[in-house]
């Protein structure tokens, strides 16, 4: 029987607030330690994240942060209706800390399945790549396999070329719910990858030789499948609060289509303001112009409400919306989507679409449609969002520790890499010689630029890379930098 404390505050919480680490990480830390000591048994009821804040004087969204990440690692254990409690079955790796002795120091795990490459695991610091060393495989294939049980032979024919209907209606009810999207089923198109999906809209929309406004630095997907078009690239400068509106309608005031990714600016993170969304809006009514606008990592952001889509606001049917499930997955399952404002823009996209590959593959599509419904993918991202919150979070501190003479870092608490500029003069070259040595895949600012150069700066994904391996990573960066400078 749980013991009756849900009034009781375990003594001994410390937060605080001028440290670099995160408020909810703090308490997360400090409620491991006492479950490790003993200080709380299983069984015990914890205190109401309402009371919990009360007393430690934060909000309470800090409170539950953590209480959802003790949660997840199977620490804490809600009961509906009752409350929360320590787990009557730890972990075992917190059964078998010691108190007596100081923690040892960190080694790297091994695969969590073989499905982790070598050249993932190898090469840290590559961006746009999610976590596959937490993936949820016994899920996904217990729901591959119920999927695989009920196949008939008639999923083995032709699907719809927009996409399976079911999935569709999991996609919709999604954007809605996460990102304030207004559509129904019917508006939402399946495609095979993200890069599939801009070739759709450049064929659907535009023809060769428009214009098209392209973030400058910007994504190097759209700017291939601009020139793939034969489309013209208009370079438009990024500034903190997101694309140069002016310069864009100073310079390119007829262009045809703005390519954005609004609410986290790739690769700068920065989010488009809320009056240069007006705007933005405002000329694509008024030139009867498109915005096609790539939410492409939308679900990682770390404190705070998420930013509601440029779609939500449209009033005019201008905007295109696309996601991918790519950087929330896995890459490797090649499905993403797009969200059609009219019912003729989606005749004629399937006309398209089938012409090209007729339809995407149709078990993903069975499964990932499960995955959704069963409640899996709300799940994952929740789980997702929270470990990479203490990534980066790792990340950014031993930046700060180890390389505060070379490098200052972006804290933007949102995606799935950071920015850090250049502090000093550095042989570039030397530098990325010495990076390809050591298999660091670090990204620069100055590959995603077009006309408008940005003050020298790397891209660092920590994502997919565990505390060792980002701090052995640093360790090897801060080595690089030191050939680099002299």
């Amino acid at each position: 029987m749980a013991k009756e404390t849900s009034g009781f505050i375990p003594a001994g919480i410390q937060l605080s607030k001028t440290s670099d680490v995160p408020l909810y990480m703090q308490l997360y830390t400090q409620f491991k330690d006492m479950i490790a000591r003993g200080q709380l048994q299983p069984g015990d009821r914890v205190p109401s994240s309402r009371n919990l804040a009360a007393e430690l004087g934060v909000s309470r969204i800090i409170v539950n942060q953590c209480f959802e990440h003790l949660i997840m690692e199977g620490y804490f254990a809600g009961k509906t209706g009752v409350g929360t409690f320590i787990a009557a079955v730890l972990p075992e790796q917190l059964l078998q800390v010691s108190t007596a002795t100081a923690p040892a120091p960190p080694t790297e795990p091994a695969p969590a399945s073989a499905f982790t490459s070598n050249r993932i695991a190898d090469k840290p610091f590559q961006i746009g790549l999610p976590s596959l060393d937490r993936f949820p495989y016994h899920t996904w294939n217990k729901v591959a396999g119920n999927i695989l049980k009920t196949f008939k032979h008639f999923h083995l024919g032709y699907e719809d070329t927009l996409g399976y209907d079911s999935l569709r209606k999991a996609i919709a009810a999604y954007l809605r719910l996460a990102r304030g999207v207004r559509c129904d089923p019917s508006q939402v198109v399946v495609v095979t990858g993200s890069q599939q999906g801009l070739h759709l809209v450049l064929q659907l929309l535009l023809e060769p030789g428009d214009h098209v406004w392209m973030e400058d630095p910007g994504y190097y997907g759209i700017k291939l499948a601009l020139r793939h078009a034969r489309m013209n690239i208009c370079p438009i400068p990024v500034q903190s609060d997101g694309l140069d509106i002016d310069y864009a309608l100073q310079h390119y005031p007829t262009a045809r289509m703005a390519y954005v990714t609004p609410t986290h600016q790739f690769p700068l993170g920065c989010r488009l303001s809320a009056e240069k969304r007006q705007r933005l809006l405002n000329w694509a009514a008024e030139n009867n112009s498109w915005i096609l606008e790539d939410d492409y990592d939308s679900e990682y952001r770390y404190e705070g409400r998420p930013t509601p889509c440029l779609q939500s606001a449209d009033q005019h049917g201008r905007v295109i919306y696309t996601g991918t499930f790519s950087k929330v997955m896995f890459p490797g399952l090649r499905l993403a989507y797009l969200v059609l404002p009219s019912a003729e823009l989606v005749q004629k996209c399937s006309r398209i679409k089938e012409g090209i590959d007729r339809q995407s593959p149709a078990l993903e599509q069975f499964i990932m449609c499960g995955f959704m419904e069963q409640g899996h993918f709300i799940r994952h991202i929740h789980k997702m969002r929270l470990l990479y919150a203490e990534r980066q979070q790792i990340l950014i501190t031993l930046l700060e520790q180890h390389l505060h003479a070379y490098l200052e870092v972006d804290h933007i608490p949102a995606g799935m890499h950071v920015v850090c500029r250049l502090k000093q003069p550095t042989d570039i070259a030397l530098l990325k010689k010495a990076l390809k040595a050591r298999q660091l895949q670090v990204s620069f600012v100055s590959t995603f630029t077009l006309e408008h150069p940005q003050p020298p700066a790397l891209l660092l994904g920590f994502p997919a890379f565990s505390a060792y391996k980002l701090k052995t990573a640093t360790a090897q960066l801060l080595t690089c930098f030191e050939q680099a400078t002299g």
